[in-house]
């Protein structure tokens, strides 16, 4: 039987929610190990490091006494990157306090010529246990060079590779933030004397005032180095250009005589806002599903075909590809942002945007339009790698905007197009040339790679398998990118043979490659989320319903370790699957927030007595955290500056061999997925990688001989690091966290069982959903 029409023969079994302020609010434990020393810190390593810091004194003295600080860096010993590490003794006000962090293991610090006579003289003479631990971290300490500026590039290439902006070219220069408001214009004041000269102009563009980036044009290579040398200065680059895929149109068709119209219907459904190249106003039928429309580009620039292939398949995608049944097949609406201009000479004249050109326009529709339009399909990118030690300016604006305007970017992965293409599994050099590309870097936004609809027997994927020119991760901090996946096409190696996915092109239809064309698919059921759910959801819950149900599409299960780089968290499953539970499992969401220093615990946690025999439990747990984290963009790798674990388990009794008394242990059977191991130490893995993401993922499976235990606990808690709970601006921590228990045999009515045991034991609402709409498809007018 068809599963939509299944879905249509049985009650629906709704979601439920736990109401907050019922957890045991209770302190966390501190704690720490003896101080124990990285390396020998004798006479010899003494005099190194303080020789360093004299030549320091020299060279930053007069600079230093001009603006009250220049920037510095430490690199940090390779196993002491845990937070617990971090040399905050030896780094202080009194010295030279650490304002920010580059790439793991590279903090940078603010100097005077005073703070650094006294860390010289605790490097010489200081004894106590803490501090000559944290000397041992200190591999070494450096001046902000002018080639570490320019990222190692001459300054005559950085001009060379920035776009051309009326009579110059567009640089982004970032400058170093000091945390304090009176430094900071001191700084701010060194770098507008540097650049108030004839060849550059300065302008601040769609960056936010608290950024310290800027949109630089430059007319010469004195004019970039000139920059280089400007102590405030972090970094030059050029200045991106926001792409497309451009379409490729293949097997063109006649345009389908019964794709439906909106009809009474478009009032109550969802709508996507579709940022793109806009969307053609001559298909009638399309036209019909668009809500409004808004320009930035000048008429002679505009050419619709990316941005209507986008929306085509926000609104029929599943009538055009009706192979591929895990498409969404609820209806959906347009609204047509039309920010990127024509980039092909074989459709009329040429334009460009910029990343702060771009960003501007995105800011001003949003102040519009935000609180009605909840997701914003962003099929676009640049040719910016993403780093794995920092987060790029335009995904950390993303970010800025995603919480000021509570809505959610989707953004595609980025195309990897050089011949040949990336093949599966990756190995070797693909796993470098083949990384995700800004700003798919963004911690807030979706990010979605293509998978493949066909299957190549030779030189090509397997279906299901990642498209081979759709880009991975991880992202920066080793973050899982992509988030989702969904088909946007295939092709083999050599890109001889292509297989699109079908959308609107022109008066027809067309097939086309890109994750530009998987991005949709998964915005329509994001918008879904959004609009079926009363209240409209927290953005930070819908995210969480749409990653808790996502799923290995090759096998319907959980992705392995080790492929979510490629595959995400999977494929999100379609609305109402998403919104509802079945027979056999139970879905309970926690939406709250913690405050630092405590954790939040729901002990004596109610379990399925039916999954519970002769002392031992059984069944499947599955949970998603999901939450908008507190971010710092000055601390590059260590953007997140909060993280929130969850822990699920059962108490069981210990029996001392000595004394032969019982203690009570708690013991998690629900392990976080994609830990990610053997990338570095252990210390750096737990404080450093994926610890620090929005989204996690957990699951255990208690096995056919299930596990033994006296009650459930369930558990989350509260991390930061940058001393942020000290601030007066810290407000506790939100957070969503959804837990699912189910009977892998399906036998167990897991779901009447778990509804009546958590009203008897909490407060209790289902999660209103609005029931589904279908539509039927009609000719053409």
């Amino acid at each position: 039987m068809d599963r939509s029409k299944a879905h249509l023969d049985r009650p629906r079994l709704p979601i439920k929610v736990i109401l907050p302020k019922q957890g045991k609010e209770r302190k966390q434990n501190g704690g720490g190990s003896k101080p124990e020393p990285f390396c020998q810190v004798d006479e010899a390593f003494r005099e190194r490091l303080g020789n360093q810091i004299s030549a320091l004194r020299r060279a930053i003295a007069p600079v230093a006494e001009r603006i009250g600080g220049a920037p510095i860096r430490a690199r940090l010993h390779a196993r002491a990157l845990a937070k617990s590490h971090r040399p905050e003794t030896l780094f202080s006000r009194d010295t030279c306090p650490i304002v920010g962090a580059g790439a793991l293991g590279e903090i940078f610090l603010k100097a005077t010529p005073r703070g650094l006579d006294q860390l010289n003289e605790l490097v010489r003479y200081g004894s106590s246990q803490r501090l000559v631990k944290e000397l041992s971290t200190i591999d070494a300490v450096e001046p902000i060079t002018p080639s570490l500026r320019l990222s190692g590039q001459s300054a005559r290439n950085v001009l060379r590779a920035s776009p051309r902006r009326g009579d110059g070219f567009a640089t982004r220069v970032r400058l170093f933030d000091f945390g304090q408001q009176q430094q900071q214009d001191r700084l701010l004041s060194e770098f507008h004397r540097v650049s108030d000269r004839p060849g550059i102009v300065v302008r601040r563009g769609g960056y936010s005032e608290s950024a310290f980036v800027f949109h630089v044009n430059c007319q010469s290579v004195e004019d970039v180095e000139a920059l280089s040398k400007t102590v405030g200065i972090r970094s030059i680059s050029p200045m991106p250009l926001l792409r497309i895929v451009r379409p490729m149109e293949l097997n063109r068709s006649r345009f389908p005589s019964d794709l439906p119209s909106p009809d009474h219907i478009l009032a109550d459904a969802p709508v996507v806002v579709v940022v793109d190249t806009g969307v053609s106003d001559e298909i009638g039928q399309l036209e019909s599903w668009v809500v409004g429309r808004e320009s930035y580009v000048p008429p002679q620039y505009r050419n619709s075909d990316h941005g209507t292939s986008v929306a085509g398949l926000i609104t029929w995608g599943d009538r055009l590809n009706p192979k591929i049944p895990s498409i969404d097949s609820s209806p959906c609406a347009i609204f047509d942002l039309q920010v990127l201009p024509n980039t092909d000479p074989a459709m009329g004249e040429t334009d460009s945007v910029s990343e702060s050109e771009f960003l501007e326009a995105l800011e001003t529709a949003l102040r519009h339009h935000a609180n009605e339009y909840k997701v914003w399909n962003l099929s676009l990118g640049t040719d910016s790698v993403c780093s794995l030690e920092e987060f790029s300016p335009l995904a950390v604006e993303l970010d800025n905007l995603q919480e000021r305007y509570r809505v959610s970017f989707v953004i595609s992965a980025g195309n990897y197009s050089s011949v040949p293409l990336l093949d599966f599994p990756r190995n070797g050099p693909d796993i470098g040339r083949g990384r995700i590309t800004s700003p798919a870097d963004s911690v807030l936004g979706i990010a979605v790679g293509s998978l493949s609809h066909v299957d190549f027997k030779k030189n090509g994927p397997k279906e299901h398998d990642p498209s081979p020119f759709s880009r991975h991760g991880a992202g920066p901090n080793h973050i899982i990118k992509p988030d989702l996946v969904h088909y946007g096409g295939s092709c083999s190696l050599d890109k001889s043979q292509r297989a699109g996915i079908r959308s609107i092109s022109g008066t027809g239809t067309a097939e086309n490659l890109g994750t530009s064309f998987a991005c949709p698919l998964v915005s329509r059921t994001l918008a879904q989320i959004y609009h079926r759910i009363i209240p409209t959801p927290s953005p930070v819950l819908a995210r969480a319903l749409l990653t808790h149900h996502a799923r290995d599409p090759r096998t319907a299960g959980r992705i392995p370790d080790g492929e979510e780089n490629y595959f995400g968290f999977g494929l999100p499953a379609k609305t109402p699957y998403c919104l509802e539970c079945t027979p056999h499992s139970a879905t309970l969401v926690f939406e709250d927030a913690l405050r630092p220093g405590y954790f939040l615990e729901w002990d004596d946690f109610p379990y399925p007595p039916s999954l519970s025999r002769n002392g031992k439990y059984f069944g499947e747990i599955a949970m998603t955290v999901a939450f908008s984290p507190s971010r710092g963009a000055r601390w590059g790798a260590e953007y997140c500056e909060t993280h929130i674990s969850a822990h699920m388990g059962v108490y069981f009794g210990q029996k001392s061999r000595k004394t032969g008394k019982v203690t009570r242990r708690f013991k998690g059977l629900v392990p976080p997925e994609h830990k990610n191991s053997g990338i570095l130490y252990e210390s750096a893995q737990v404080e450093s990688l994926r610890k620090w993401a929005p989204v996690r993922t957990y699951y255990g499976h208690l096995g056919p001989n299930g596990h033994r235990g006296q009650q459930w606990r369930l558990m989350v808690r509260l991390l930061t690091r940058h001393g942020i709970e000290a601030r007066e601006t810290f407000r506790p921590q939100p957070f969503a966290l959804i837990v699912t228990i189910s009977d892998p045999t399906s036998s167990v009515a897991v779901y009447d069982e778990t509804s009546r045991a958590i009203r008897n034991r909490f407060q209790v609402q289902n999660l209103t959903v609005r029931p589904s709409i279908r539509v039927r498809g009609r000719d053409m007018p």
